[in-house]
């Protein structure tokens, strides 16, 4: 048995033996092909990457503070101890090195052996930040480079404050486990580009990318001595990026001839076509994608026409059939679309009917939660700015919500607040205990506590153009006692998708002017969502300043309302002058200034060729200014001043138009060009655009100062009845009289039929 055995182990060491060295010889060669492949690759890399030098830009570093990136002060405490940052990376762009620069505070309390702040990306634990007691109570710095290996196309930034203030049992929710980043903290990234293929299948990058968190600065490249038809067609073009921009904002400076060294739109025609770059005449509208003629990493979306009109066709393929667009070039052979209805902008609430929130989510999971203090949920609601409100309570939402039920009855709430404001707060109760019948459960049809239903009422006062409407759960954590329990925080909360809002029994009728309504949603021209009755006029269609200033108020719009600006007219100021049915916009420009002088000598505002003619309005600091309360009695008496005066003047002037009643004139007026740029700036900085209101809003020193005038003319229609009712009621005096009136009326149809009745009374008993 022995020498059996001995033999056995003998042959398997032999045929391991075996095994082993015909491994290590395929390894080997293995080994050296892949080496071999290795080189080849690794020279073929080289090769390109030294072909793509000549032609490459530099790799650029982008400094993004965390106030940049919507965020304040990051609060991490107790249950509370995540939080994350989202960060998006261009499609034409690779990071290739990143560091995060913090800015820390945190708590003297926490034991420094056992706290640290870990630090992640995408899931990654990447870093943790020792606390030491030294450094507690004040603020400190760290630095920490991040593996750009592990960054994609969104990435989130996670800090976990892992927290222990006692080496015995701890209270989760404990007052001393806290930490904050500050908003100054920033995340330093060096960005290769990448070369993207030309084709439109990619739209709207390179040009536009919805990971990009920046303001989007889109530039446009016009002929030398581009028609305004053919400026129409890039005011198209605008809206349909700023639309995708949405939240950005969006810049489209100007170029004419010349190329930039960025993404650019090119605007041609077979005549008129920009002289840097070598274009083949077209017999059909087009639309194409080609390289820079210098670097073949920017690209250039170009639209070709034979002439203007096949232009205008070329960028309405576009911004109504990029879905459907492929290859390097595309023919638009045929387009047609109808006109839209008005307040359909798909980013309005509609009003043909109740709301599903669900229908106004940006991603699936906005309304779920998890946690016993949860983030809270929002929901944007853009409603039609001119909703008639007057008399009324306000809008009626349906709400439906489920949580994980606590144990027993406690604190825990649900409190909704719109625009900041508490609407209503409800306790959220437990679940029934089991009625232990033992019969089936079927959860589709058992009510369970666990879903409540509420209604509530926004009220009126409260409703803007935009609006925050937010739920905030706070669950409470029930104590047992130190050392008792293992804290689990498991609990989960939703609103449901099904809760409604309705604003469909709401007439449209607004006072008017009123620069709030055109700042905040840009109405009354956005009424029609493809700005159908909208006519913008154009001073000069080679005046730099009027054309980035038309492309971003149509790329404004764009965001407004989600759709193209397909409808409007561009008009000149003489044609202006007899535009009739549409509502204007007027462009600053020395044309435009001549066209409001025309027009008449009582606006509150004029420029000529040098001086400003100032006529004395009513200031309207108050946000809350009711137009449809303004006293509408004997006008005072008001000033008119003319100064000459150096310096940038701008503002926002709106009227009445005189060429059609019921219709808005709105004018961006300016004294030169750099008050022309600080109208823009205005309408980009949302701190400045909730003082833009009344009938003017002037733009001096980087501050608005707004005045509203003694006019009021209405847009919209009411019932007969709601008509009557509420101008009747701004008169006070009339409304007595007429109340008189009617009282003495009806007592004497009262009186009258008495006495009928008394003296067919009398008559029967004197025949009896």
């Amino acid at each position: 048995m022995r020498s059996d055995d001995s033999q056995r182990m003998q042959t398997c060491k032999q045929f391991m033996g075996k095994r082993f060295m015909g491994n290590w010889i395929a390894a080997a060669f293995l080994l050296g092909g892949l080496t071999a492949h290795g080189v080849a690759a690794a020279a073929e890399g080289a090769a390109a990457e030294g072909a793509a030098a000549s032609v490459t830009s530099p790799a650029r570093e982008a400094k993004i503070r965390f106030d940049e990136m919507d965020s304040g002060p990051i609060a991490l405490h107790g249950v509370q101890s995540v939080a994350g940052l989202n960060i998006g990376t261009r499609r034409d762009e690779m990071v290739i090195a990143a560091r995060l620069h913090l800015r820390l505070t945190y708590s003297p309390s926490m034991l420094p052996d056992l706290s640290h702040l870990r630090v992640s990306l995408n899931g990654q634990a990447l870093a943790t930040i020792a606390l030491p007691k030294e450094d507690a109570g004040r603020e400190i710095e760290r630095e920490i480079g991040l593996d750009p290996r592990y960054f994609s196309d969104y990435n989130q930034i996670r800090f976990d404050l892992i927290g222990h203030y006692s080496l015995d049992c701890e209270d989760p929710q404990h007052t001393s486990l806290w930490a904050t980043i500050s908003q100054k903290s920033d995340l330093m990234l060096t960005l290769r580009p990448i070369e993207l293929r030309n084709d439109l299948a990619l739209l709207p990058a390179p040009f536009f990318d919805q990971r990009d968190n920046r303001r989007l600065t889109l530039a446009i490249v016009l002929p030398a001595k581009a028609s305004r038809s053919m400026v129409r067609s890039a005011g198209l073009a605008s809206s349909w990026f700023g639309m995708l921009a949405d939240y950005r904002s969006a810049r489209f400076p100007v170029s004419f001839d010349a190329l930039p060294a960025q993404h650019a739109l090119v605007f041609a025609t077979n005549e008129s076509r920009p002289a840097q770059l070598a274009l083949p005449a077209v017999q059909i509208p087009t639309v194409s994608i080609v390289d820079h003629p210098s670097n073949r990493l920017v690209k250039l979306l170009v639209f070709q026409g034979k002439d203007e009109a096949q232009l205008q066709q070329a960028v309405e393929g576009l911004v109504l059939g990029s879905a459907v667009l492929t290859g390097t070039s595309a023919n638009i052979t045929q387009v047609s679309y109808r006109r839209r209805a008005a307040y359909d902008a798909p980013r309005w609430l509609r009003t043909d009917g109740a709301v599903k929130l669900g229908e106004l989510l940006d991603a699936p999971g906005q309304l779920q939660a998890s946690g016993i203090s949860p983030a809270p949920m929002r929901v944007i609601l853009r409603l039609p700015p001119d909703l008639f409100t007057w008399n009324r309570a306000g809008v009626p939402i349906e709400l439906h919500y489920r949580y994980t039920a606590p144990h027993e009855p406690d604190n825990s709430l649900l409190s909704v607040t719109f625009n900041d404001q508490l609407l209503r707060s409800y306790r959220l109760p437990p679940e029934p205990q089991s009625s232990g019948d033992g019969g089936l459960a079927v959860p589709l049809l058992r009510s369970t506590a666990s879903r409540q239903s509420q209604s509530l009422m926004i009220p009126a006062f409260q409703l803007a153009s935009n609006n925050r409407l937010q739920f905030q759960f706070a669950m409470e954590h029930h104590r047992q006692g130190l050392c008792k329990e293992v804290f689990v925080d498991n609990t989960q909360e939703a609103i449901d998708p099904d809760s409604t809002i309705d604003i469909s029994s709401f007439p449209h009728y607004a006072a008017m002017p009123n620069l709030t309504l055109f700042a905040n949603a840009g109405y009354p021209f956005t009424r029609y969502a493809d700005l159908t009755e909208t006519a913008i006029v154009l001073p000069d269609a080679a005046d730099r300043a009027a054309l980035e200033q038309l492309f971003f108020v149509l790329g404004r719009m764009g965001r407004q309302t989600g759709v193209a600006a397909v409808g409007y007219q561009l008009l000149d100021a003489q044609q202006a002058q007899r535009a009739v049915n549409v509502d204007l916009l007027l462009l600053s420009g020395a044309q435009s200034n001549n066209l409001l002088a025309h027009w008449g000598r009582d606006l509150p505002l004029a420029f000529d060729a040098a001086d400003r003619h100032y006529h004395e309005i009513d200031s309207a600091t108050n946000p809350a200014f009711d137009r449809t309360r303004a006293d509408s009695g004997a006008k005072r008496q008001a000033a008119d001043v003319v100064v000459r005066a150096n310096g940038s003047l701008g503002a926002f002037m709106s009227f009445e138009s005189p060429n059609s009643a019921g219709r808005t004139v709105v004018a961006l007026i300016a004294s030169d060009s750099d008050g022309a740029d600080s109208l823009v700036a205005s309408l980009e900085d949302e701190s400045k655009v909730s003082s833009i209101r009344g009938d003017l809003a002037i733009v001096r020193g980087g501050s608005v100062q707004s005045y509203h005038g003694e006019s009021i003319y209405y847009v919209g229609s009411l019932s007969w009845w709601q008509w009557l009712s509420f101008h009747v009621s701004r008169h006070w005096i009339l409304l007595t009289l007429t109340s008189l009136a009617a009282a003495i009326g009806v007592a004497l149809l009262i009186y009258g039929w008495l006495q009928r009745l008394v003296a067919r009374r009398l008559a029967i008993r004197s025949g009896s």
